[in-house]
């Protein structure tokens, strides 16, 4: 099969689902390629989203693991409010968990997409419970 991604909106959660296949990030330039067709699928929507990895089809090799770090956190802040993952394999999920602690980027790391789903709703009710705003376009989120 050959590299390929797909970002598609779940309105009924309010959520964009990603899903890859056969990104195999091997080479620092491997990662930049991958952040900037990542970046292309965020461009469909309008501002920041939550976001759900299906890492499944998303292999990161130890010779691109500290770059993808960097470049994870770097496309998640710019994209996402939050993120939640699931499936993958042991060696993605070691560069994944290693550079959420590197770099302070969330992991959120579930093992279906239901229970990463529930994961974020349950997070959403726990910062509305908080009294703070929905994320929405153009809307500075404070606590009232």
């Amino acid at each position: 099969m050959a590299w390929g991604m797909s970002f598609e909106r779940d309105a009924e959660h309010d959520v964009v689902t990603a899903n890859f296949t056969d990104c195999i990030l091997a080479t620092d330039e491997d990662v930049h390629r991958w952040g900037r067709e990542v970046e292309e699928q965020f461009a469909k929507f309008e501002g920041r989203v939550d976001l759900l990895i299906n890492l499944d089809g998303l292999i990161v090799r130890h010779t691109a693991g500290r770059t993808f770090g960097k470049v994870r956190r770097e496309v998640l802040e710019r994209n996402t409010h939050r993120s939640f993952r699931y499936g993958g394999d042991e060696m993605t999920l070691t560069f994944i968990n290693t550079s959420g602690a590197i770099h302070g980027a969330a992991v959120n790391h579930f093992p279906t997409r239901e229970a990463a789903l529930a994961a974020l709703i349950a997070e959403r009710e726990s910062l509305r419970r908080r009294g703070f705003t929905p994320f929405l376009p153009g809307v500075v989120n404070t606590k009232r």
